[in-house]
């Protein structure tokens, strides 16, 4: 007992130096919870598969697999995929009509990107419009849930720092087509134990220096040597109706199709950015679904916690485990493409072979695993 009080003093000697922050956490009565959605993250082993390669007659640009950073990173990637495709075909004279297959942020803004420049996309090909891990990802700008080996990180840096000024211009009002409405730079607290996806941005020097912060939620659950970086937030729902504003107003058209082969399709050139669809089009071994679940919160959540983001990890039932807050504002109902205004969401899991369940047991894992996430964020925020 002595040697615990000790421990608890010196603790509180440790972090006494540290600024508190005073955070309102979200309401988690039952009522706050508007909507629970399983998803599943395009993750490839290794990095992203931003390629190109010849399959037949046809010229093939791969841009798929970033798992949980492809909002982090889609910008960067569909440009470096427009230049791997520009080496064949260096102007819009030389160049073929163009499919693109898949309806997530990367094929959208790859179909606009490339008609922007003057080349002629015949189609965007997806068998979804609303059902796609780009609706339902967080809205953290950060370089998460992706494996990336070694030789590869300085690739995936140069994407990231290039996506991160787009989205500078984007909070300037100086976009072409994103609007300042879809972004907002704001803290993030994540433990010290953490990677908080953001370290390379810091040590550039694009955002500040990180604090060390005790953060107080005001009920007596308070978290010591918290990092507290500044990073984007950016409303997914948002970018989505704009990319997808984008395409109507350019009279790209976009067909309701599942493409099972390259040869099912008439152009010669094709932007594969279908996610796990595209992985296996291009036969990719490499690919992991990783199931993640997202609780979006109501009105009743409150507002106060809006303002800021929580990404760390705590302990589980002997495991590490995550909690994440992001401020999202609305999701989208996947059967008809409505809306619905959201306070805030919850999420925090990856786990990886979910897809290989059966449908019983699938559905069994979500509800533990929604029970399980509103159990650690109900610990982290309240201490219960």
């Amino acid at each position: 007992m002595k040697l615990a009080l000790l421990f608890t003093c010196a603790t509180g000697l440790l972090s006494a130096h540290n600024r508190v922050d005073f955070l309102t956490p979200p309401q988690l009565v039952p009522e706050a919870i508007a909507k629970e959605i399983p998803c599943v993250r395009p993750m490839r082993e290794g990095i992203f598969n931003i390629s190109s390669q010849d399959v037949g007659e046809k010229f093939v640009v791969h841009c798929f697999g970033h798992g949980g950073c492809g909002w982090t990173t889609f910008l960067g990637s569909v440009e470096y995929a427009i230049g791997l495709f520009q080496e064949r075909y260096p102007s819009p004279e030389s160049a073929p009509a163009i499919r693109v297959i898949g309806a997530g942020c990367m094929g959208l803004c790859s179909a606009i990107e490339l008609t922007r420049r003057g080349y002629r996309v015949a189609a965007i090909s997806t068998k979804e419009l609303y059902d796609i891990p780009s609706w339902n990802a967080a809205g953290y700008f950060a370089v998460v849930s992706v494996k990336i080996s070694p030789e590869q990180e300085e690739m995936v840096r140069e994407i990231n720092f290039s996506t991160f000024h787009s989205y500078q211009q984007i909070e300037r009002g100086e976009h072409p087509y994103l609007s300042a409405a879809a972004t907002r730079f704001i803290p993030v607290y994540c433990s010290a134990d953490t990677h908080s996806g953001v370290e390379d941005l810091e040590e550039q020097g694009l955002i500040p220096p990180r604090e060390v912060v005790d953060i107080d939620f005001g009920n007596g659950v308070v978290h010591h040597d918290y990092n507290k970086f500044m990073t984007y937030f950016f409303d997914v729902t948002t970018l989505m109706q704009e990319l997808h504003r984008e395409v109507n107003r350019l009279g790209i058209p976009v067909e309701m199709q599942e493409v099972q082969e390259f040869d099912d399709l008439a152009e010669v050139v094709v932007f594969n950015c279908g996610g796990l669809g595209g992985g296996d089009l291009a036969h990719d071994n490499k690919m992991i679904p990783v199931r993640g679940h997202l609780l979006m919160l109501s009105e009743k959540a409150g507002t106060e916690h809006m303002d800021y983001m929580i990404y760390t990890k705590v302990k589980q039932e002997g495991k590490e485990e995550y909690v994440y807050l992001f401020p999202r504002t609305s999701f989208v109902i996947p059967q008809n493409g409505s809306l619905e205004p959201a306070n805030g969401v919850l999420g925090g899991s990856f786990i990886i072979g979910a897809d290989k369940l059966p449908r019983e047991d699938l559905a069994e894992l979500d509800r533990v695993e929604f029970k399980r996430l509103l159990d650690r964020n109900q610990e982290f925020f309240y201490g219960k």
